[in-house]
């Protein structure tokens, strides 16, 4: 019964060994769907762990995250509905195409302690183009609460910081005519162990057909200015 006991002690020894803090895997959930007036396609990263407790925490994210993907889904499903509905009513031809909502995201960061996700939304509704949207969920995974940027950058440096975000801008092909601050309508601020990264969506620094600007902000050139070390 001891050497029992002992050889079950040391099982858990080393399971903890090997997932001290609760390691955190990255999937994905896919969805795709077409009704008579939305087309959705949708690839979320989800958030898992074998820890029991960290596991209850990625999944406050994952809920957050979800949350939004469904609200911006039943939002835009209701537009849809709406708008065809009129048309019809009122003897309008059907235009050919559907509203249609894209969804995907970048992980920047995953550890024990922090996740870092920018999700983009694509929605079109008609007209020339769609358009591209951002969100950023910074993590903080013990205390299960999400950060804001103010929580992150020190935003009384906002000059210190704006010269880091001129130095590190790059315009490909001039393209762009503004240049960056954290003034100008950032809407998405995301960290990994390197770096900071502001992303600024289209018309902000430049036309439409210049796409997104993200501008990478080493942590080396951020000495003072970082709140969240």
């Amino acid at each position: 019964m001891r050497n029992y006991i002992l050889l079950l002690v040391g099982g858990l020894l080393l399971l903890a060994a090997c997932n001290p803090k609760g390691k955190i895997e990255v999937q994905t959930r896919e969805k795709s769907d077409s009704t008579e007036y939305l087309k959705v396609n949708i690839a979320q990263s989800v958030f898992t762990s074998e820890n029991p407790e960290t596991q209850k925490s990625c999944d406050v994210l994952n809920a957050k995250v979800r949350y939004l993907i469904d609200s911006i889904e039943t939002t835009l499903a209701l537009q849809a509905d709406t708008f065809y509905t009129t048309l019809k009513q009122e003897g309008i031809e059907r235009p050919v195409w559907n509203f249609e909502l894209y969804v995907e995201d970048t992980v920047f960061m995953v550890s024990p302690d922090y996740i870092s996700l920018r999700l983009m939304t694509y929605i079109f509704r008609g007209g020339a183009h769609g358009m591209t949207e951002f969100h950023a969920f910074n993590y903080d995974v013990k205390r299960r609460q999400l950060q804001s940027p103010i929580q992150i950058l020190d935003f009384s440096k906002y000059k210190e910081i704006n010269e880091v975000l001129k130095r590190n801008f790059v315009n490909t092909d001039n393209c762009f005519t503004e240049i960056p601050t954290l003034e100008n309508g950032f809407t998405a601020l995301n960290v990994s162990i390197n770096a900071i990264y502001l992303t600024y969506p289209q018309y902000v620094l430049g036309p439409y057909s210049c796409g997104y600007a993200q501008v990478v902000l080493p942590r080396s050139e951020l000495k003072g200015m970082l709140l969240n070390q």
